[in-house]
């Protein structure tokens, strides 16, 4: 049993302490652009960093595909022939060249709902950023096929530092948006093209995957649109609610924007960043795949519940002391600490659904959580209340979606 646990929790060290680092530093480069910048100035920065990691999000269900179809393959112990090894390269490619075109094909849609700048300056960058995180996206779900714990570590931890390090420079020489913006989506390529060298000769010719490219295509297009629904919820919730609330005072919704970059991100950054590792580990134990995911729910919801009684009391003067500008109080603080209890569940249910190629129902599950929260969203009722029911019902939706799924889904398969 004591074997059995250390196997299963091998690497989960190494990524969390690199989480660590990478949730820290983009804490502080919000906290430094917060304290820099008025909530009116800040509120055109939310937007465009809930923009980018929308798109960001939702690509990390390429991550999450590739993953799966690396670690399915290494267990079946597919061999590397000329076709498996170039299959992620020329999907990488491709890919990325599809985000790009359509981030800046469709930013007239958008980037005048969410900013008044102009498409260059919010949407190149993110067209930018968005195609280096695709290659990111397929290394990273290379590495983790192959458990190479400390690569992972590096990626995650260096992308981190360098978007800190930038932002700071940024700010130093002026800060504008513009200089913010490609600070924040330069680290994507610049962490691939110096850590690429210390781990290429582990995945050159060693690496496969045990579906052909349309297949990857069409698993990563349904792992897409699902991570689309993950980032609504997560990172592009603040898009979302500044879509749906332009009546609101822009000070109070900058507040409401700040408040909830700040208060949910040192869980939800935690269990968002595991996804991959997860999905390794119930491909890897099937067996004990629902008892892990059980514990592992406990384990976030109850530390959920100590972080929001911390948030009710210590946020509101926390906020005061170090960001006067910006308000909260002990209930919007505690009940944004459950919410993010709630969406780190969801990201342990998504990881089990996928790690048994239940695609439909992982996709189902996000989906719906992404309807609940624009329906609540549209509802005419107040900001914070609006915000708050969104927050926490749309995740729950989703979990049982997933729950009943896969157990139902085995209950079928064993008769």
């Amino acid at each position: 049993m004591i074997a059995r646990l250390r196997s299963m929790l091998s690497g989960a060290p190494l990524i969390l302490v690199a989480t660590a680092v990478a949730g820290g530093s983009g804490y502080l480069a919000t906290a430094v652009v917060a304290a820099a910048k008025s909530p009116d100035q800040y509120l055109v920065f939310g937007a465009f960093w809930s923009a980018l990691y929308l798109v960001i999000a939702a690509l990390s269900g390429i991550q999450q595909e590739v993953t799966r179809a690396s670690s399915a393959s290494a267990s079946a112990n597919v061999s590397a022939g000329p076709g498996p090894r170039a299959i992620a390269g020329r999907f990488a490619l491709i890919a990325a060249a599809v985000v790009a075109v359509a981030v800046v094909g469709t930013s007239p849609l958008w980037t005048r709902a969410v900013a008044e700048s102009s498409v260059i300056g919010f949407a190149v960058p993110i067209a930018f950023g968005a195609a280096g995180y695709v290659f990111v996206a397929v290394v990273c779900g290379l590495l983790y096929g192959h458990r190479l714990w400390l690569a992972i570590a590096g990626m995650i931890g260096l992308d981190g530092l360098l978007r800190l390090a930038g932002i700071g420079l940024a700010l130093l020489a002026g800060g504008s948006f513009e200089m913010l913006a490609w600070a924040v989506v330069l680290p994507f390529p610049l962490t691939l093209a110096i850590l690429w060298w210390t781990f290429r000769s582990r995945l050159v010719g060693s690496s496969t995957l045990d579906v052909g490219l349309g297949r990857l295509a069409w698993n990563s297009s349904r792992t897409v649109v699902a991570s689309i629904a993950t980032g609504l919820l997560v990172s592009g919730f603040p898009l979302l609610l500044t879509m749906t609330s332009g009546s609101a005072d822009p000070g109070r919704l900058g507040s409401l924007l700040f408040a909830i970059n700040i208060v949910r991100a040192p869980l939800v950054v935690v269990v968002m960043s595991l996804q991959s590792y997860f999905i390794v580990r119930f491909s890897a134990r099937p067996r004990d795949a629902i008892r892990l995911f059980a514990t592992g729910s406990a384990v976030v919801l109850a530390a959920a519940l100590l972080l929001a009684v911390g948030a009710w009391f210590f946020a509101p003067w926390a906020f005061s002391l170090l960001w006067p500008a910006y308000e909260i109080t002990p209930l919007v603080a505690a009940g944004l600490v459950l919410a993010s209890g709630l969406l780190g569940v969801l990201c342990l249910s998504g990881p089990l659904a996928l790690a048994e190629s239940r695609h439909a129902i992982y996709t189902l599950g996000w989906v719906l959580a992404a309807v609940v929260t624009v329906i609540v969203l549209v509802l005419p009722l107040e900001l914070i209340p609006r915000s708050l029911l969104a927050m926490l019902i749309a995740p729950l939706a989703a979990i049982i979606v997933h729950v009943v799924g896969v157990v139902g889904g085995r209950r079928r398969d064993s008769r």
